[in-house]
């Protein structure tokens, strides 16, 4: 179900969740940067950017409130 309506969800986290957080994400975003250089399907490699953007926008949310 994918949607462009915003849903406004506020988390509280420790400094060291958002830590832990912003580690998961990194190391999301590696495997992905990986996968995209090694995907030969133009259509699975453009989706596979759609999820690197996705992820880098949510990274940089968590991070600006550093």
């Amino acid at each position: 179900m994918e949607s462009n309506t915003p849903v406004i969800v506020t988390i509280e986290l420790t400094e060291h969740e958002r830590d832990f957080l912003v580690e998961v994400l990194a190391s999301a975003e590696r495997e992905l940067l990986t996968e995209i250089s090694r995907t030969d399907t133009r259509e699975y490699r453009d989706s596979l950017d759609d999820r690197l953007t996705l992820l880098e926008s949510v990274r940089a949310r968590i991070t600006s409130g550093v």
